[in-house]
């Protein structure tokens, strides 16, 4: 979205732009770490959309899943008690329904309750049981027989599914992956089969419901033995033969056989490629949104040819469409086999456990780079040193590396800027549009130690004086993807400043996790920007409009700006909001800070003549050729391969 495109029209106020979904409903919400084959086949192939008719029933099932859930096992209950037999054939079928609707929406109800040992198909389990006391109630054995065998049929069905994907995750090679475009066929054979088990698949879900409803017909009619028998027989016999073949093609698709052809076929993929490099990316559920996607263009730019290792599934969906091949490496022997003796170098974004794997390759070069550079504790790791060379923004990176006591020479260091933020707007933005403030707190970290963000504490009082108090200023909210991963209540808040934003007039902008406006097009369209200590005050520091950092700890000065030295550049808002209107006074008409901050700004992201892109492809060269030289150091690798 450019500037223009982004500016309220000359006529009236235009209404708040938020995304499609409830601001309180799915858009709140956070992603839910799911297991790894049920995330690869959400990547690769998704699901098959819902008929136009069931997509309302499926929002209403996800609005009001329990309140339902609970009142039909009530009914359920009370039936078997009592002997009724139609209300608990009704409340099967539509439990089943709802069940289906909601695992298949990944419902976090539903994904609770895998976690706390009660999956789909111990909820069939019970749900069944419950139906075949019933039909014990009312005395009518023929009914019940046939109902206990074809309900440990559909039981048995479905457990062969989830083995199924339990065995073929743990036997499967490392696959192609591609962010656009047709996907490799063994890539979608194994998404395939995973997504049968991801859920109870239509099918049987139907058959499951029908079955209920025939036994109940058999049971109201009184229908003799032979025909209960006949009609049971070919149900039992029907969802045999499905099973069977299903599990036929797991076989089939995880034999030694096909895991040799699939696993040489990406091998022989890579060395066609000639890989120099490769980018390492393991980390939290779904990271690699903002992780990832920022170091991208940058690579694509350097000189080696490069490939992107995933670890875990959930990053596969967010990674942006790129000419740098993808492969999906989920074991530490897919490592192994995927650093190919053409690589040299190896790129990390994040300090993850997983790292180990790759690690172990001496005769690579490892480079961190982080995803951001900021104040934060997490930006000073001891963890660094296991890394041959950490490229940092600019001086203030290897300043905090010594101030927090991790001491390294001088030369593992290389100084690269932030290529990220070279194409931005730098300087005041053309005049004749609304002030815009861009608030982009940073999400509260893993641990309380680098929580940093405003958001819970201090955002929607602080939104709601800026609506207040400067009602021609224009608020564009864009909240950090992982806000909400370890505290609720930063959820609310979001869920309040999407609500103040929906009562004022102004074109107000909330940009959440699911928009495609990125960041950077956010700081373009910014007069000023209120964050928190993250990276994305220093990103905004190129920028070189006004910038505010947030005191929500209550920092003295003095202790603020010792713990956080980059700083000096912003102003500082405090939690009480006490110095509220004379920062933002300042900031929409004086910005008295200016000449500090474009000091700063070379201590932060450095001095690059030719842009911060042309410093990190002469370092990767540079690197590379040590990497060469370094591998022909090596005269015993301690391995013996078979």
């Amino acid at each position: 979205m450019s500037d223009q495109e982004a500016q309220p029209s000359a006529t009236a106020p235009e209404p708040t732009v938020t995304v499609s979904t409830p601001p309180k409903t799915a858009e709140a919400e956070q992603p839910v770490r799911m297991p790894r084959s049920f995330e690869f086949a959400g990547a690769v192939i998704g699901e098959r959309p819902l008929a136009r008719w069931l997509v309302p029933v499926s929002d209403l099932v996800n609005r009001h899943f329990l309140v339902a859930t609970v009142a039909l096992w009530v009914v359920l209950v009370v039936s078997a008690l009592l002997g009724w037999l139609w209300p608990a054939v009704v409340a099967y079928g539509l439990t089943a329904f709802i069940d289906y609707l909601a695992s298949r929406e990944l419902q976090r109800e539903t994904l609770l309750m895998r976690r706390l040992g009660m999956p789909s198909h111990v909820r069939l389990l019970l749900r069944g049981i419950l139906l075949l006391a019933v039909l014990a109630r009312i005395e009518h054995p023929v009914a019940a027989l046939a109902w206990a065998a074809m309900l440990l049929i559909v039981l048995l069905a479905q457990l062969v599914q989830v083995a199924g994907t339990a065995w073929l995750a743990a036997k499967q090679p490392p696959l192609i992956y591609r962010p656009e475009g047709q996907q490799p066929a063994s890539t979608i054979a194994f998404a395939r089969l995973y997504r049968q088990s991801s859920w109870m698949p239509k099918w049987l879900v139907t058959t499951d419901v029908v079955a209920a409803v025939l036994v109940g017909i058999a049971a109201t009619l009184g229908l003799g033995w032979l025909i209960v028998l006949l009609i049971g027989i070919v149900f039992v016999a029907a969802i045999a033969a499905i099973s069977a073949g299903y599990a036929r093609r797991v076989r089939r698709l995880g034999s030694e056989e096909s895991q040799a052809r699939i696993a040489r076929e990406v091998t022989d993929e890579l060395d066609a490629f000639g890989p120099e490099a490769v980018v390492y990316m393991s980390a939290d559920a779904g990271q690699s949104q903002y992780i990832l996607n920022q170091w991208v263009p940058t690579i694509e730019k350097i000189h080696q040819r490069a490939f992107i290792m995933v670890r875990e599934a959930s990053h596969l969906k967010p990674i942006r469409p790129t000419t740098l091949p993808v492969v999906y490496a989920p074991s530490t022997r897919h490592c192994e086999e995927l650093t190919r003796p053409s690589v040299k170098l190896a790129f990390y974004l994040a300090n993850a456990g997983k790292n180990v794997h790759l690690l172990r390759e001496a005769r690579l070069k490892h480079v961190f780079l982080n995803h951001g550079d900021s104040d934060k504790s997490t930006s000073a790791n001891p963890v660094a040193r296991v890394y041959d060379e950490v490229w940092v923004a600019g001086e203030a990176a290897v300043e905090r590396y010594e101030a927090a006591g991790i001491h390294m020479p001088r030369k593992q260091y290389a100084i690269v800027g932030r290529p990220q933020v070279e194409s931005l707007r730098v300087g005041p933005l053309p005049a004749g549009s609304p002030f815009t403030v861009l608030y982009a707190p940073t999400f509260e970290g893993y641990y309380e130690e680098s929580n940093y963000s405003s958001l819970e504490r201090m955002g929607p009082q602080m939104i709601e004086r800026i609506l207040a108090q400067y009602p021609d200023v224009r608020v564009i909210f864009k909240p950090h993807p992982a806000s909400g991963v370890q505290r609720p209540g930063m959820v609310e808040a979001r869920v309040a400043i999407v609500d103040l934003l929906a009562r004022h007039p102004g074109n107000h902008l909330y940009v959440g996790p699911e928009s495609e406006l990125t960041l950077y097009q956010c700081f373009d369209m910014a007069d000023a920007m209120i964050s928190d200590i993250s990276s994305v005050v220093t990103d905004f520091l190129y920028t070189e409009r006004p910038l505010v950092t947030t005191n929500p700890r209550r920092l003295s000065r003095e202790l603020f700006f010792h713990t956080f030295p980059t700083q000096r550049a912003s102003y500082i808002m405090e939690r009480s909001l006490e110095n509220f209107t004379a920062v933002m006074d300042d900031v929409v008409s004086g910005d008295s800070q200016r000449t500090q901050r474009l000091e700063i700004k070379r201590w932060v992201l450095g001095d690059h003549p030719n842009g911060p892109t042309a410093t990190f492809v002469a370092e990767a060269d540079r690197l590379t050729a040590e990497a060469v030289a370094h591998a022909a150091s090596i005269r015993n690798e301690f391995r013996v391969k078979s």
